[in-house]
Formats: C-alpha cells, sequence, structure tokens
C-alpha cells in the first residue's frame, strides 16, 4: 500500500471516529430519510437505525435492517440539514457499505472493483465510438485539451458514463463556447472518481484514483470546475476532497454544471433567441444537488417552453441510487412515463445520463419525445447535436445498429464482435424499466 493510500485510509477512519465520538443517535437523520419506507425497514425506530449503523461503524452486531437502510441509502441528503452535530449521515452511511464490505476477502473486492470498471471503460469506448468521427470525439477528450499557457476560466469534468451518450457533452461545450470562456476538459475512465472500486469495498483503489483526479483537477488552477455526474460530485465532494491535501490546500471543489449556467443566466439569456414552442416536463428527483431548480430555471428561460410539473418526483438524486430498490426504481420511472402521457407533454425532459439512456428507450411507446434538457437550452440557441444514442436504441435491433454505425466502426478501428457485445449489455439491455407498457407495475 503507498503512503498516499495509507494517508486516505487513515483519514477515513478519522472520519469515522469523529461520527462516533459527535453522533447522539437523537434519530433525525433517519426519520427524514426516505430511504426507510422504500426498503421496507419503516417499522424500526429511526432511533434504533441510527444505533444499528453505529454498532456496524465499530464493527460490533451487524442489525439486519440498519444493514439494509446503509446498503440501500438513496443519497437524498435531507439527512444533511437534519443533523445538529456537524455529522454528515450520507458519508456515514457510506462509511457503513465500507464497514460491511470489509468482511469480504480483498481478493473479491479487488476483483470486482476491477471488473465494473472494465466494463464501464469498454462501453465507454466503444458506444461514444459508435456515435462520434474520431475528430468530434477528440473534443470531449482530454487529450484535445492540452494546458494553455493561461489557467482555464473552467474545467468540464464529464465524468465517466455521460460520454455513452456524447451529443450532451458537446452541447455542454458548445454552451460554454457561445459564453465566451475558455475550459480544459477531464474526465474518462483515466479520470474517475473510484465509485465503481469504492461500492464493493475497493477503498484503497478508490481513493488512490480520486485522489489521483483531484490532483490533476486542482493543477489546472481554474476558476470553477464543473461537473455532470451527480455521483462523481457526491464521491468527490464527501469522501475523497476531505482526505486530499491537494483539494484542502487550493480549496478545490466542485459546481453542477446546471447550476453553474443557471448562475450565468444573465449571460445565457440573450444567446436564447429561437423559440422552443413545446410542452414539457422533467423527470426530477427530490433530493438534489441543487441541480433540480436551476434545471426548471434554464428552461424556464428558453422561450416558447410551456413547463409543466408532473406532480411526481423520484427519490434519491438520481436513478443508479435506487439500484439496491430495483422495485421502487421500476415504480418511479413507470409513474413518470404515465404522469406525462396523462398530461399530454410534448417532451419529457432528463436531467442526467442514466435518465437519458433509461427514457430514449421508452420513446416509441409513449405519445411524447424524450430529450435531455442540454438538447432545449441548444435548440433555442441554434445549436444541433443528432442524438445517435437515442437513435440506435430507438432501433431495438443489434443488426440494423451494427449496419447504421458501419462507417463509424471501421473509421473508428473497431472490433465488430466486441461492439455487437457492448450494444446488447450496455444499450439495448440497459433498461431499468421494460419497455413493454405491459410489463410496468
Amino acid at each position: 500500500m503507498t503512503s498516499v493510500s495509507i494517508n486516505f485510509m487513515k483519514s477515513l477512519d478519522d472520519r469515522v471516529l469523529s461520527i462516533l465520538e459527535n453522533c447522539t443517535s437523537c434519530g433525525a437523520c433517519a426519520t427524514v430519510c426516505p430511504t426507510p419506507q422504500l426498503a421496507n425497514i419503516s417499522d424500526t425506530e429511526p432511533v434504533k437505525l441510527v444505533n444499528g449503523v453505529l454498532d456496524i461503524l465499530r464493527s460490533k452486531e451487524i442489525k439486519k435492517n440498519a444493514k439494509v437502510w446503509a446498503e440501500s441509502c438513496c443519497g437524498s441528503g435531507f439527512c444533511q440539514s437534519a443533523c445538529d452535530y456537524g455529522i454528515n449521515p450520507r458519508f456515514m452511511l457510506a462509511m457503513a457499505r465500507r464497514s460491511l464490505n470489509a468482511a469480504k476477502p480483498e481478493k473479491m473486492r479487488r476483483d470486482q472493483g476491477k471488473n465494473a470498471f472494465k466494463k464501464m471503460s469498454r462501453g465507454v469506448r466503444v458506444l461514444s465510438r459508435l456515435q462520434l468521427h474520431p475528430k468530434m470525439l477528440d473534443k470531449i477528450s482530454p487529450r484535445s485539451h492540452p494546458k494553455s499557457k493561461s489557467n482555464p476560466d473552467v474545467v468540464f469534468y464529464t465524468g465517466c458514463n455521460m460520454l455513452k451518450t456524447p451529443h450532451i457533452g458537446l452541447l455542454c461545450l458548445d454552451v460554454l463556447d457561445r459564453l465566451d470562456l475558455t475550459y480544459e476538459v477531464h474526465g474518462g475512465p483515466s479520470s474517475c472518481c473510484g465509485i465503481l472500486q469504492f461500492r464493493p469495498g475497493d477503498t484503497e483503489n478508490a481513493g488512490r484514483q480520486a485522489l489521483k483526479t483531484i490532483d490533476t483537477l486542482a493543477k489546472t488552477k481554474a476558476s470553477k470546475v464543473l461537473s455532470w455526474c451527480p455521483t462523481c460530485q457526491i464521491q468527490f465532494a464527501e469522501v475523497a476532497s476531505p482526505s486530499s491535501k491537494a483539494a484542502i490546500d487550493t480549496n478545490f471543489n466542485m459546481t453542477m454544471f446546471p447550476v453553474f449556467l443557471a448562475g450565468n443566466l444573465d449571460r445565457l439569456r440573450p444567446l436564447l433567441k429561437n423559440p422552443v414552442k413545446k410542452r414539457m416536463a422533467v423527470h426530477e428527483y427530490a433530493g438534489e444537488l441543487g441541480v433540480m431548480t436551476a434545471v426548471r430555471e434554464l428552461l424556464t428561460a428558453v422561450p416558447g417552453i410551456e413547463l409543466i410539473d408532473l406532480g411526481h418526483k423520484s427519490a434519491g438524486y438520481t436513478g443508479t441510487a435506487l439500484a439496491q430498490m430495483k422495485e421502487y426504481q421500476q415504480k418511479t420511472i413507470a409513474k413518470t412515463l404515465l404522469k406525462a402521457d396523462e398530461m399530454k407533454i410534448d417532451t419529457l425532459v432528463g436531467v442526467y445520463h442514466n435518465d437519458h439512456r433509461e427514457f430514449s428507450g421508452h420513446e416509441a411507446a409513449w405519445n411524447f419525445k424524450v430529450a435531455n434538457y442540454m438538447e432545449l437550452i441548444g435548440e433555442s440557441m441554434g445549436i444541433n447535436r443528432p442524438d445517435m444514442f437515442k437513435q440506435m436504441k430507438l432501433m431495438g435491433d443489434v443488426d440494423a445498429i451494427l449496419s447504421s454505425a458501419s462507417e463509424l466502426i471501421e473509421e473508428n478501428g473497431l472490433d465488430l464482435s466486441e461492439v455487437r457485445e457492448v450494444v446488447i449489455s450496455d444499450m439495448l439491455n440497459d433498461q431499468q424499466l421494460p419497455i413493454d407498457r405491459n410489463l410496468h407495475p
């Protein structure tokens, strides 16, 4: 173990000790948390859930419902404002998961993290190249943005999986260009946040990867680091940055991309010239990072848009945070689709890349279109980036997809058998809710 990893692990241990010293087991965090209700453990009193989590952190007897609470955390963040003792309960549950995972053999944890990372990397590499020519792909690649003599205004940090829907990333950069901002692009598997290693308990490699990325981002000396992915945002802000010397020394922090745009609406508004006459609604999350408010502000600023409230918000901060509660995840997606249909909207708007991958597959079964909010901002600015991901997913047939992308497969030097595997696993089968409406809960 390197000195960096040793210091990272010690920092986490010290922060856990601080939680154990300061938590009064009042239960306020569990009281406001939506997870117990969704995970069917609400019959356990909040105080007992918290005490159970503290026992996990102390390596004492594991109580079933406390384990379920920790493992099913939807990351809503309501707990943070509920605690009066300076504790971040979302981080507390993350550390409880770390403790639970520690019971597994180290090799198993490392292999699970390695395999998840390899699968993600392959999916990103193949799907991005299936949609973009090499020169266009370079625009959202760090290697095409060499360090300039002067510090960039901002860094655009893509995360990893957003690159499976690269038109969204290109639209973000187009808007930064129109705002006359200089930027560097960072992200992709070589600069990930470490979440795929952290989830199965390979904390050492998760920390190594995250701290390396923070060092890289901090060295840009940009005034703002703009993050697209909410999972990366939380992983950096709550797990890695407090344990990073570079982050502490430089006051490193990240701003979610739509929050940044909404904060610069005075500069952006004059560029929103073309009316977008559509009735639309957003698939919103109740737990957020200021993002849902920002997206509503941005869409409201677009002339012609009629923004409808579905009267329904999903729990969690993003769809992937609901992975441990599959039944609820399917129900909340189905409810959004049904509400959108009942309200006769023209466009269902997704906020994150994983939303777009999910809802794109449903478009043909409903009477509305699916789009990411950046597509609508781009439309008002006269910018168009074809959504090749949705076009392919709606084909629903791997052979049709391969045929349509044959030129890009050859141009990007992709292996046909590998492309076939990835299209099936990472596009067609990447569907949390079946497309067939008869199978909806």
